[in-house]
């Protein structure tokens, strides 16, 4: 388990948030698959909602931002910024498309949400009290997140770039790299095989959970759909799902400490 008291450093995952047109059976869901309990944000706020493990904070869940178009039912992941001005421009310079601008959601912090060069959004944050997820790597919190790209490589290069990071190939498998801060991994990207068929670019969460039998016994039986099956790894086990709105995630077992 990791926990966090304070802004995690520039350039790592620091939140992940659920952009849903279904934003009460969301909760419902969520809350029998990894148990999550919600603070419930006010009127001004859309119900932005916070969920928590215990009594720290571990994702985001809301609605379609008022007046945009309608978008798929999606995580999405953040980064943290010292300088988000500064960072949303060095993006757009390195090729990313801007969709959300950089905008101050007082008192909590400011956001903005940019596609990469292989199409992929993500979004930054700017930690204001809010300082973004307060657990990982426990169940019900995210332990990893990995882009789904069709030029893996161009990823690549992008991110290194952006965050400052290294990139570690794996070897065996599909093309993967690491993306690290020293010898801190934060993320990875994967390259998609068209055999897939259509897969949309995008960044996933990996859920911690205790059980990945009963987390995906969770999700079909609250409407959900297992998109793979367990799969063991040197990791721990590992399954892809969707939630009843569509939103793909992805859940890995956690060994009992």
């Amino acid at each position: 388990m990791t926990t966090h008291t304070q802004p995690k450093p520039a350039g790592t995952p620091t939140w992940v948030d659920l952009t849903t047109p279904e934003l009460d059976a969301a909760r419902d869901f969520y809350h029998a698959v990894f148990g999550w309990e919600y603070d419930v944000g006010a009127p001004e706020y859309g119900g932005y909602t916070n969920a928590r493990v215990g009594e720290r904070v571990a994702a985001g869940l809301g609605g379609p931002m008022p007046g945009a178009p309608p978008v798929p039912a999606t995580w999405s992941l953040y980064f943290a910024t010292n300088d988000i001005e500064a960072d949303v421009a060095r993006a757009v310079e390195l090729g990313a498309k801007l969709h959300v601008p950089a905008m101050s959601v007082a008192p909590f912090g400011s956001m903005a949400v940019l596609e990469d060069p292989t199409g992929a959004p993500f979004g930054f944050w700017q930690a204001g009290e809010h300082i973004g997820s307060e657990v990982n790597d426990e169940p019900g919190s995210a332990a990893w997140y990995e882009l789904s790209s069709p030029n893996a490589q161009r990823a690549r290069d992008f991110y290194c770039a952006l965050l400052g990071a290294t990139a570690e190939p794996m070897p065996g498998g599909p093309e993967y790299y690491v993306f690290k801060h020293g010898e801190q991994m934060l993320c990875a990207v994967m390259q998609t095989d068209p055999a897939w068929g259509a897969f949309p670019p995008q960044w996933l969460t990996y859920f911690g959970v205790a059980d990945a039998d009963a987390a995906v016994a969770a999700v079909t039986a609250n409407g959900g759909k297992a998109l793979s099956p367990i799969e063991p790894t040197p990791f721990g086990r590992m399954a892809a799902l969707a939630d009843p709105a569509g939103a793909q995630f992805k859940i890995v077992e956690i060994p009992a400490s």
